[in-house]
């Protein structure tokens, strides 16, 4: 990494802990001769510099710092992607899989990413677009997964194609297709399976589905999947990472991707994820001793 000379710190809107540690940080770095701006939630209610940098969000920073959980990390991919700015996860959340750095080490992380210590680890990230009579009308991309669920529980009909070639139908709540980072998300918890998250590859993970023969499938990475959705209603919606859902109506087409971007995590030590297998699943332990 060159010099550092900026750093952009990016901080959970409602945990009152990040914004105490913010400052710890932002006191710590200009000690070091290093500029610190905030994102504009954080700076407005701070009364902090921003750094908007004339709308390139992440590119006046030489890396950022997310003071939350692994949602404030998937806030800061999005803005941090198409600049290729590292960043410095430190876990301030309740079950965070990608934040890497305790709170109580958090200036000694500091400390070794400025003298050049640190590794740079790259996330798989995925893209989609709505398209609706034959037109684009909505373009995301995040680090976690793609979704596409009815909003009460109803069954979807949803016709699958990979390939350009159709693949499935099948009626279910729904379906996410995830990247290895977002395979300890939302996927998991529909039945899909861990991923090494540097593995390049894309999961399609059937949400809750009515019939015994749809099950997960790991996809290569260049893989192309397109989502149709057959049903009639209004109760549908298409989300990227969770956030600013948009509702899908019928006939409907999801395309989806791996993006071109990626995210750059700062990282200290190989195998980590293995080690927040065991601490968060409890993976091996026997729960009835």
């Amino acid at each position: 990494m060159k010099t550092v000379q900026r750093v952009g710190i990016v901080v959970h809107p409602s945990r009152m802990e990040a914004v105490t540690l913010a400052v710890e940080v932002q006191t710590w770095l200009e000690a070091w001769g290093i500029e610190v701006l905030f994102d504009k939630p954080s700076a407005e209610r701070l009364n902090l510099p921003v750094f908007d940098c004339a709308g390139q969000v992440a590119n006046c920073v030489d890396f950022l710092v997310t003071l939350g959980g692994d949602g404030t990390i998937l806030t800061a991919a999005r803005m941090a992607a198409p600049y290729n700015t590292p960043i410095l996860g430190v876990h301030m959340g309740r079950f965070g899989f990608i934040a890497e750095i305790d709170p109580s080490h958090i200036t000694q992380a500091l400390e070794k990413v400025l003298n050049g210590e640190a590794m740079l680890e790259e996330r798989l990230m995925i893209q989609a677009e709505i398209v609706r009579d034959g037109e684009v009308i909505c373009h995301r991309f995040g680090l976690n997964e793609v979704m596409v669920k009815s909003g009460m529980s109803h069954l979807m009909a949803l016709a699958t194609s990979l390939g350009g070639a159709p693949f499935a139908r099948f009626p279910s709540d729904g379906i996410v297709i995830a990247t290895p980072t977002g395979s300890t998300a939302y996927a998991l918890s529909a039945g899909g399976p861990l991923v090494m998250p540097t593995v390049e590859a894309l999961l399609m993970v059937p949400i809750c589905p009515h019939t015994l023969n749809a099950r997960p499938i790991l996809l290569p990475k260049e893989e192309r999947i397109e989502i149709e959705v057959e049903s009639e209603g209004h109760d549908m919606f298409f989300a990227v990472d969770g956030i600013d859902s948009v509702p899908l109506l019928s006939r409907d087409v999801v395309r989806i991707q791996s993006s071109e971007y990626v995210t750059h995590l700062l990282t200290f030590q190989k195998g980590a994820f293995y080690k927040k297998v065991r601490a968060r699943y409890l993976y091996g332990e026997r729960l009835n001793e």
